[in-house]
């Protein structure tokens, strides 16, 4: 289940527009493809820390496509929204919401990475990915 491309739809993005109760059984396939997007993103971030920049335009590339996909859930816009109310009515599974906001975390974190290459971010982007991958093995 990878994103789409050409302006397709991803499997994320039927949830932006929607405003209250996500199961995460209907969110477990978005939540697997963030994941495996975090996976994959991970060693090339690591690799961009350690001095070698070799893969860094496949690294952005790698990027857009996890913001693309976190963006397509909401997330961005229900935890910036600073009402708890929306993000608890919105995902009232505590897993997942304790995923989106994992993942939201793990993103920024990997993109400040991406942005100015160094180890504290990543080492907060990888603290973010583990507690995400705990919180996606509970959703149910």
């Amino acid at each position: 289940m990878s994103a789409c491309g050409g302006g397709s739809q991803n499997v994320c993005e039927p949830f932006a527009d929607r405003d209250l109760g996500i199961t995460g059984a209907e969110y477990r396939p978005c939540a697997g493809t963030i994941l495996a997007e975090l996976d994959s993103i991970r060693p090339k971030l690591e690799a961009l820390v350690a001095g070698d920049r070799a893969g860094a335009r496949e690294t952005r590339s790698s990027y857009r496509t996890l913001r693309s996909l976190v963006e397509g859930t909401g997330i961005f816009d229900d935890y910036r929204s600073m009402r708890s109310s929306t993000v608890i009515v919105k995902w009232p599974d505590a897993s997942t919401r304790e995923f989106n906001g994992a993942a939201f975390d793990a993103t920024n974190q990997y993109g400040a990475v991406l942005a100015h290459p160094n180890h504290d971010n990543l080492r907060q982007g990888v603290e973010a990915h583990e507690v995400a991958r705990r919180a996606y093995a509970r959703m149910r």
